[in-house]
């Protein structure tokens, strides 16, 4: 059934269906012909899915950062990203790289952290003598980071699908997040050498900074209260992620008044359909996943590794190449509720934890979302620096060789991922 799984996904994916009625599908096809199981485990399997109070946090993460998006947060956090790093060569480079992991605390997300920064950075970018889609390749690179600093969407989706603490998981992304930024940065550097691109002429002064900082300093507090709540056992992740939407309301509304009843009604709607299809795509991945379970096949892959001998370097490396070209061709979350409960018993044999293990495959398959041919990110790149495709791929191939240089770390140095787990669970 897993061979016949596959073949028809992959039919799917070719002639263009959506990755959730293909998975859904290709499952209904393997359950009619192995003629095993009733197609009544579909719907069954489904409901069971989604009827999850963590996945609960899903939506609410993702209507905090929709909040966020709609007021002057992004501004607010690239204007202190400049006060602290817009005198540095290349100035506004490292200022796009700082705000995206300041923003990445806040939305959760890849793609909302490209569209927020992007359309305020690169135009600005623009102004100052760089190319547009030199801005755009720092600005999709960046974007990345915004799954890895907590609050984190996919986190919380690997720690619903294979049950590890998603308070964990946000602490074990958090020290990655920064490696991929400061990474970005020392690229940004050498780039801007080379390229000549400018940077402001005097550092700022004190009241600069403390002005900044304090316009920030709000929209900033909001993943170290999150963050906070959940390690500190206060709250939940989904108990949590109401206390973000209190909070992004609380700012847009009474803080900064930049809310209308229409707008957040507006609001709601797109995060009601920006919900609906990942939690659909979780149902229908969630049938495909029991299937691959029934049969044995994480099993049968221990098996493999172990009759071949293959040791942890081996095994990790094998099991990123193959994520690297899943992730070029299926988006992040149907990749990752499906191979995570696949690939966790073989990585687990050979000793390694399970979640180090879920920030390898966020990095890695966070890499997906800026590659061709499905990178959301380089394709919302690509329209906002008004560049072709292959253009904005090769300006950002410098950039992209650092986000593959923090998988090689995060990957081979588990205490990056580990560490700070490590001083409040373990």
């Amino acid at each position: 059934m897993i061979l016949v799984i596959f073949a028809v996904f992959a039919i799917t994916l070719f002639i263009g269906v959506p990755i959730g009625f293909g998975m859904g599908f290709a499952a209904v096809v393997a359950l009619f012909i192995g003629d095993a199981f009733p197609l009544g485990v579909v719907p069954h399997k489904m409901v069971n899915a989604v009827n999850s109070f963590p996945l609960v946090a899903l939506p609410l993460f993702i209507l905090a950062g929709a909040l966020a998006g709609e007021t002057s947060i992004a501004g607010r956090l690239v204007k202190f990203a400049d006060a602290l790093f817009g005198h540095i060569r290349g100035g506004l480079g490292h200022v796009n790289v700082a705000a995206s992991m300041f923003f990445g605390g806040i939305s959760g997300s890849a793609v909302a952290d490209a569209a927020a920064i992007g359309s305020l950075m690169i135009p600005a970018m623009e102004k100052q003598g760089y190319s547009r889609e030199d801005a755009g390749g720092i600005t999709v690179c960046a974007s990345t980071i915004g799954i890895l600093i907590p609050p984190s969407i996919p986190m919380v989706l690997y720690g619903v699908t294979v049950g590890q603490s998603v308070g964990e998981l946000f602490l074990a992304g958090l020290v990655p997040g920064v490696l991929v930024g400061l990474l970005l940065m020392t690229a940004v550097f050498v780039m801007s050498k080379k390229k000549g691109w400018p940077q402001r002429e005097h550092w700022s002064t004190a009241p600069e900074l403390w002005g900044a900082f304090k316009q920030a300093i709000l929209p900033l507090l909001l993943p170290v209260f999150l963050l906070g709540a959940i390690v500190s056992g206060l709250t939940t992740a989904t108990e949590a992620g109401v206390i973000g939407v209190v909070y992004a309301l609380f700012l847009g509304g009474f803080v900064y008044h930049e809310y209308t009843f229409k707008e957040l009604f507006r609001i709601l709607v797109e995060t009601a359909i920006n919900s609906a299809i990942p939690l659909f795509i979780v149902a229908t991945t969630a049938v495909v996943a029991w299937i691959v379970a029934v049969e044995e096949f994480p099993a049968m892959l221990v098996d493999f590794f172990d009759q071949m001998a293959f040791g942890k370097i081996a095994v990790l490396l094998f099991i990123n190449m193959f994520l690297l070209i899943v992730g070029m061709f299926m988006d992040l979350v149907p990749a990752l509720i499906l191979f995570a409960p696949i690939l966790l018993p073989v990585v687990t044999a050979v000793g390694v934890d399970p979640v180090h293990f879920g920030t390898i495959m966020v990095v890695n398959l966070g890499f997906g979302l800026i590659t061709p041919p499905v990178g959301n990110c380089l394709y919302l790149g690509a329209v906002l620096a008004k560049v072709d495709l292959w253009t904005l791929v090769r300006a950002a191939a410098p950039f992209m060789l650092m986000n593959l240089l923090a998988l090689l770390i995060v990957t081979y140095v588990p205490q990056v991922s580990l560490y700070l787990p490590s001083l409040f669970y373990r």
